[in-house]
């Protein structure tokens, strides 16, 4: 966990504060959507949208982790001189680290967004 950490670069911050609010965010919105006094109320809904708001956000920041990662392996390489494997491999993790993990927290958002959206409309159905 330590090396991914540490490749992630300042983009880790964007990812763990990402991560967080998707999390927090659907514990929250589930709160307000389960139980006896749930109703489909549109300050509910946008408790709902942020969840996936952060996941795109999340997505976004592991591509822009990305094309900083493979400038600064670009910029390594020209300092080199020369091309070598082991150089190469590390520009790749790097730039494909953020990328991976903001993927990861945009799926997580979509997978606890879709029922919430889902139970907010039943509620709201309910309640038309």
């Amino acid at each position: 966990m330590g090396r991914l950490w540490g490749d992630l670069g300042f983009m880790k911050w964007a990812m763990l504060f990402s991560l967080i609010a998707v999390v927090v965010l659907t514990l929250w919105s589930t709160l307000r959507l389960v139980g006896k006094s749930a109703s489909p109320d549109l300050r509910t809904k946008a408790w709902v949208d942020a969840v996936i708001f952060w996941g795109g956000f999340a997505a976004v920041s592991g591509i822009l982790g990305s094309l900083f990662g493979v400038i600064v392996t670009l910029q390594r390489m020209e300092a080199a001189g020369a091309v070598t494997t082991p150089l190469l491999a590390f520009g790749y993790r790097v730039g494909l680290t953020s990328s991976s993990l903001g993927v990861a927290i945009l799926v997580l958002a979509a997978l606890a967004w879709f029922p919430l959206q889902l139970r907010w409309r039943f509620l709201q159905a309910d309640a038309g």
